[in-house]
């Protein structure tokens, strides 16, 4: 007999109009993989450049994105992982050189199918399992970024381009917390004040100031660390933002890929330009403990319920969130 579940699907690539609520067959494991009742799953740009299309890569549709995901474990297809089942799972959405709802079918829906071994407990006396959706690719990537490959310190000075995003927030929540003095940019005046709240020690208004001028009045020459995953609209200014051996770390370019280098400042200012790709599991076991502690909340911008996904993608894709959109499905 057919089972079937709702699912946020993907039918034709386009614009918002592509993504529907729909019943489809729900997905069966494979030997080594669980079915997840999806709870609570969170958006990425990710499901917006999955919808749209993404150059190089293949896919089919129907699809359904979502890479975010928490829920609770009700099939297992073999004696090992049988020990998960009834447990809440966060679910690492790295799945051999694949990502969940990019690469395989996500958790925008009732239920998605995973590798056991990508399943991570949640702790079972936590009742939100919003807070551990807004996890993997967010802070995931911002905990990568910032202490693997920048290797930022405590006292240092980071800023942040883009900074009131998902993984924007995800790096100056962790960076505040780490010691480290954070300068954010952003356009928007009340998103830079919710920033405040959160520690960010100073804010420039990237649509009304010198920005390399304030950082240079607020620095001792610029900053230690300059994180950009916008790319071709800010790169030119974060060669001129850090200072001598500072380093700039990148995971992506939302502005476009083609950013303009003026090498003499990367020579004659001995900068590193690092780049960090994605997150590892570790990086996942540290920001999980984080929240179960009580030593980081993430920044949820609001939650939907499946039936009103087109909603919680148009938060993101029109620019009014801050941090993290949650789709609730269960």
């Amino acid at each position: 007999m057919t089972r079937l579940m709702r699912a946020a699907v993907i039918r034709a690539w386009g614009g918002p109009d592509q993504l529907t609520l729909d019943q489809v067959e729900r997905p069966v494991p494979p030997p080594g993989w669980i079915t997840v009742r999806v709870e609570a799953c969170a958006l990425n740009h990710l499901d917006i450049h999955v919808r749209n299309g993404l150059p190089g890569v293949r896919l089919e549709l129907p699809h359904v994105s979502g890479g975010d995901v928490v829920g609770l474990v009700e099939e297992a297809t073999d004696e090992a992982s049988e020990r998960l089942l009834g447990g809440r799972v966060l679910l690492d959405p790295m799945i051999g050189r694949g990502i969940l709802g990019e690469h395989h079918w996500g958790g925008l829906a009732e239920y998605v199918v995973a590798p056991a071994g990508n399943a991570i407990p949640v702790p079972a006396g936590d009742a939100d399992p919003a807070r551990y959706a807004a996890l993997p690719i967010a802070y995931g990537t911002a905990q990568r970024m910032l202490f693997t490959r920048a290797r930022l310190r405590h006292g240092e000075s980071v800023l942040l381009f883009g900074a009131t995003g998902g993984v924007g927030v995800a790096c100056a929540q962790l960076a505040v917390r780490a010691g480290a003095r954070v300068i954010a940019c952003s356009s928007s005046p009340a998103k830079l004040a919710r920033l405040r709240t959160l520690g960010v020690a100073e804010t420039i208004d990237a649509g009304a100031e010198d920005i390399r001028r304030r950082v240079l009045d607020l620095t001792d020459g610029g900053a230690d660390v300059v994180v950009d995953y916008q790319g071709k609209d800010t790169w030119p200014l974060s060669l001129r933002s850090a200072r001598r051996e500072g380093r700039i770390v990148t995971c992506g370019a939302t502005t476009g890929y083609e950013a303009l280098t003026d090498l003499r400042y990367v020579w004659s200012r001995q900068l590193d330009i690092l780049g960090s790709n994605a997150w590892r599991r570790e990086d996942l076991h540290t920001v999980l403990d984080l929240v179960a502690t009580g030593a980081l909340e993430p920044a949820v911008h609001a939650d939907f319920t499946l039936a009103r996904v087109g909603e919680a993608v148009a938060e993101l894709e029109e620019r009014r969130a801050f941090g993290k959109v949650v789709v609730r499905v269960a």
